[in-house]
């Protein structure tokens, strides 16, 4: 669960800065969904909690964090990868191949440029609709 501590307004897109409830940390994520629908997270209020889902956006780098597979998962009607960090945040990132990992911790290294929020409670972006 997140709770919403910020909202920093742009013309047509946000960022929202999310602290985990779970492990402390504070996430600025990206949200364009009022762009491309009416059925969007523009309903979310500072200091409420929320059940969110962050995607990072990026790709697998050497120089990148380091991250542990978990499973693929389906959100909306797009097939993504759940990843987590040292401290137990879970994020997703584009499907990836469970065979592109040498050893049975399924570890990875991901470059990512930006966190979007794609799902809060049962709304899901449009992107991955």
């Amino acid at each position: 669960m997140y709770k919403l501590i910020s909202i920093e307004e742009s013309v047509a897109t946000r960022n929202l800065e999310l602290i985990n409830l779970n492990t402390s940390t504070i996430d600025l994520c990206f949200d364009d969904s009022a762009v491309t629908s009416f059925k969007n997270f523009d309903f979310m209020e500072i200091n409420e909690v929320y059940d969110c889902k962050i995607y990072l956006f990026g790709k697998l780098d050497d120089s990148g964090e380091n991250l542990t597979y978990i499973k693929d998962v389906i959100i909306g009607s797009r097939n993504v990868s759940e990843v987590s960090n040292d401290k137990g945040d879970i994020y997703y990132i584009d499907k990836i191949s469970t065979i592109k990992f040498p050893s049975k911790e399924k570890l990875l290294n991901y470059k990512y440029t930006r966190k979007d929020i794609i799902q809060v409670n049962d709304i899901v972006h449009p992107d991955f609709e």
